[in-house]
């Protein structure tokens, strides 16, 4: 059978057939398992590690020690994928707020302005989340989940036109071989996933990727809230302040009244991980919020220190030659700069599109399918990848490789700080320039003509200065508050702990 016609050999979601393996049980894993489910009658999800039998953090996932915010967007997309999940994470302690504000976020001219929302505002951890995700796949009898196992090698048909399944080892003292077929293989195994070096294998290309060497580091830990905290917030996000400060700041409210606090630096600038050097790089923000919180605050676990090289995205969707039976998704093709919180979301987007892309090859089955796939994926995480590159391009130091960018793209920056400079007095380019961070909305959007007005007339007109009576995530009322309080007692005994994604 050609390629052509393998392609178009998509089970229905009333007749379905066939198996789906994907490699990698992250939170992109997950949620592809999810889609796939709907359209094969089996679904293997291959995994490296094993997962904890209550929510906790797993070896093969260091990254659930920082800071994980699930966007507005991803909400929506996983409460159509998995309903009743979020009421599950409430049972299960996640932090429930209304009509208060969610997100408090300080930009490069100050305090955004902000107001509260009527409707509930869920907040928890990434492990927390992916648990769930976990538990409720594992009940579904269509999919397996093969544990404490790795991924080898793709097999192939003998002309290498199509994959039919993949090669794993199990990992431990067996060390077991063992062939794994499937009509569809999906690749979701992250940032060092090791697809490039198989197609090779196999005589096709390697993607062309792009690169931006960030120099990002950071470092997190988890605190009791204070009792009788000022309650003018759920969480707050300190941003890089160019060109003065490449450092940031974050306390996100999650399970069982803690905080997740992550301090971030870009192009080099590392934040410590001892007791001493992690508050001082708190005290050193341009906002003193989060060292005052920091300060009273008891602490619950050792800092955490983590690194990226760089973030990429590969550009899976320019190569002409494309075996059948094979996808690849989540940060396997786009890894963004993580400090900014977006990357659950993004999975979830991703996702989606599959689900839309296999909707539509029921109803009108196309040739070539996986490669239209990629096209398709490529187009949903091309504005998330911008919005970031356009943040990370700003620090000497920070270096771009393997693409030119886009085509007025300095301009661009240059619009975003106006934007954020009208935002600090302006609720509704606040709530414009939010919506995008929730990626809610297209970048594009904030050049709507109403914004673009109100963001032009602010700059021309001198109205998007920082308001001096309230600058900072806290109020002076609620800061003064913090500062008449004693500081909490060290916590002795917890050790820090520095790891990097290859870990």
């Amino acid at each position: 059978m050609s390629t052509h016609a393998q392609s178009s050999a998509i089970p229905t979601r009333q007749q379905r057939g066939g198996c789906a393996l994907i490699i990698g049980s992250g939170l992109a894993g997950l949620f592809t398992a999810r889609v796939l489910s709907d359209f094969f009658a089996r679904v293997i999800i291959i995994e490296r590690d094993v997962f904890p039998e209550q929510p906790d953090h797993r070896k093969g996932a260091p990254q659930s020690h920082h800071t994980h915010g699930l966007s507005g967007r991803g909400q929506v997309i996983l409460n159509q994928f998995f309903p009743g999940l979020f009421a599950d994470l409430r049972a299960d302690g996640a932090d429930s707020a209304t009509n208060m504000v969610a997100m408090v976020m300080v930009g490069p001219f100050g305090k955004l302005a902000t107001q509260k929302q009527a409707r509930e505002s869920l907040r928890f951890s990434r492990y927390l989340l992916e648990w769930h995700v976990y538990k409720r796949l594992e009940q579904r009898p269509e999919i397996e989940i093969v544990t404490n196992c790795e991924v080898t090698e793709l097999l192939t048909t003998p002309d290498r036109s199509r994959v039919i399944g993949v090669k794993t080892r199990a990992r431990g003292a067996t060390g077991e071989i063992k062939d794994f077929a499937a009509d569809l293989v999906v690749d979701a195994s992250g940032r060092n996933s090791q697809l490039p070096n198989w197609l090779k294998t196999l005589g096709y290309d390697a993607p062309p990727e792009e690169r931006v060497d960030s120099g990002l580091g950071y470092a997190s830990r988890f605190y009791e809230k204070p009792a009788d905290f000022p309650n003018e917030w759920q969480n707050t996000f300190i941003l890089p302040r160019y060109p003065d400060s490449p450092r940031s700041g974050t306390i996100a409210m999650v399970e069982h009244n803690r905080w997740h606090v992550t301090l971030g630096g870009v192009a080099g600038h590392f934040p410590p991980t001892d007791e001493e050097g992690f508050l001082r790089w708190a005290q050193e923000l341009p906002d003193p919020t989060v060292y005052e919180c920091l300060r009273i605050a008891r602490p619950l676990t050792p800092i955490r220190g983590y690194r990226i090289r760089e973030n990429h995205i590969r550009h899976y969707e320019q190569l002409t030659r494309w075996p059948a039976g094979l996808l690849v998704i989540g940060d396997a093709i786009c890894a963004l700069n993580p400090i900014r919180g977006q990357g659950m979301a993004l999975s979830a987007m991703e996702a989606l599109t599959l689900n839309q892309c296999f909707a539509e090859q029921q109803k009108a089955p196309r040739p070539e399918f996986e490669r239209h796939v990629q096209q398709q994926l490529h187009k949903t995480i091309t504005d998330p990848w911008r919005f970031t590159l356009a943040e990370d391009m700003r620090w000497p130091g920070v270096t771009h490789s393997g693409a030119p960018l886009p085509l007025g793209f300095r301009l661009w920056q240059r619009y975003i700080d106006l934007v954020l400079r009208s935002a600090v007095n302006d609720s509704e380019v606040s709530r414009a320039f939010l919506t995008v961070y929730g990626m809610l909305e297209p970048q594009s959007s904030l050049a709507r003509p109403r914004i673009l007005w109100r963001v032009l007339r602010d700059s021309i007109f001198r109205k998007g200065i920082p308001d001096a009576n309230n600058p900072f995530a806290l109020s002076t009322k609620a800061l003064a508050q913090l500062r008449n309080r004693p500081a909490s007692a060290k916590s002795e005994g917890i050790e820090t702990r520095e790891h990097s994604p290859s870990s």
